[in-house]
């Protein structure tokens, strides 16, 4: 149980470094200039239309469902795989 904790916690922590490295460095002076094309196409409008109709929040909702789903599931067949080792060592 601790092992799944520990690779959840790396996890979480590795998925917030990397957009505030991403940052920092778009703050050091680098800049990218775009123009309109480039603005208009990597501006999705169905995602605004989606926060606008708030269906953005049953997306983020049926997501994190699914995926503690498959994390409790894997964390009951870590437990049952134990079991049956332990039995098998006895």
């Amino acid at each position: 149980m601790h092992k799944w904790l520990l690779v959840l916690l790396l996890t979480w922590a590795a998925s917030f470094s990397v957009p505030a490295s991403a940052q920092n460095a778009a703050e050091e002076g680098s800049t990218i200039e775009y123009t309109s094309a480039d603005k208009a196409a990597s501006d999705p409008e169905m995602a605004d239309v989606m926060r606008r109709d708030g269906k953005i929040y049953i997306v983020v909702a049926v997501l994190v469902s699914v995926l503690l789903g498959i994390l409790f599931y894997l964390i009951s067949l870590d437990r049952k795989i134990g079991k049956l080792e332990r039995e098998l060592r006895q």
